[in-house]
């Protein structure tokens, strides 16, 4: 094999990661079936295989984290397709990228919606999640009416807004993407900038899974059991590392505010007692007026 062009510290695509588990597996991988000890399709299963593995140990792998725009216009519930990526983690994914459907949103964290006229226009409202059945109780019939959406609910594969816009708005969507898998298909290309779509940390653990998998394909079960028990440990590792909370931060209890009368009168929430009412589909969600 030629020497890629990426590295561990630009990067690792699918051509180089074949040769770093060939040299540690001291075996042949390719094509051809007369000179190669096991075929590159099948190494490529394996990496498939222990890739999806370190990815469904976490919805919230920080590496995916990203935030998408879209607008919707009058008389609007469903919102299914063109997404804008505005933003993301991984500094390998080209941003921005349009006509993204809502399938490749991995989960949806936070939902905000920018009002484009009225003489609030301009303001970010964050809409709380509800739940589908939930909404759909409240809002039928002749209470189905247009107005300032002051929830959101996921189903059918669709952020849905309760109620329906009454003018237009532009949501702002924080999430997690889903796994880029063009990185595959490029393992014979050497000068491939399609990098494995994980975290640096974990490489080295999809590397010892899929040496465990080779292993045991060689009825080799004491070293199959040796890389798995890295793979394993390393991994449990990594994520409660990657996931952890930040403890630069102190902790911070109900997003930041004060839910006291003493602090509502404060900030112009005196009526409400000890807490500060959300009221979706009035001029004012958060129960003041701008």
């Amino acid at each position: 094999m030629p020497a890629p062009a990426s590295t561990l510290t630009t990067g690792l695509n699918s051509y180089y990661l074949i040769q770093l588990i060939e040299n540690l597996a001291q075996l042949s991988i390719g094509y051809n079936p007369n000179s190669d000890d096991i075929d590159q399709d099948l190494v490529l299963q394996f990496i498939s295989e222990g890739y999806n593995r370190i990815v469904s140990l976490d919805d919230r792998w920080p590496w995916f984290q990203s935030s998408y725009q879209t607008q919707v216009v009058e008389d609007q519930r469903i919102v299914d397709s063109n997404f804008v990526l505005t933003g993301t983690f991984s500094q390998f994914i080209t941003v921005p990228q349009a006509n993204i459907p809502l399938s490749s949103i991995r989960q949806v964290i936070n939902v905000t919606a920018v009002q484009g006229e009225s003489m609030t226009g301009g303001l970010g409202m964050e809409l709380v999640y509800i739940d589908q059945f939930k909404a759909e109780s409240i809002w039928i019939g002749t209470t189905d009416q247009p107005n300032i959406p002051g929830y959101w609910s996921l189903w059918n594969n669709s952020i849905q807004l309760w109620p329906r816009a009454n003018q237009t708005y532009t949501l702002t969507i924080r999430g997690y993407r889903q796994p880029n898998l063009v990185w595959l298909t490029d393992s014979n290309n050497s000068e491939s900038t399609n990098y494995v779509d994980l975290d640096q940390e974990l490489h080295i653990m999809l590397v010892n899974f899929v040496l465990a998998r080779i292993f045991q394909y060689q009825e080799d079960p004491e070293m199959a059991a040796v890389y798995m028990n890295h793979y394993n440990t390393g991994v449990q590792i990594a994520k409660a590392n990657i996931t952890g909370p930040n403890s630069n931060q102190p902790l911070i209890m109900s997003g930041g505010l004060q839910l006291n009368g003493a602090a509502n009168r404060a900030y112009g929430f005196g009526n409400f007692g000890a807490g500060i009412q959300v009221l979706p589909g009035s001029p004012s969600p958060l129960g003041r007026m701008f």
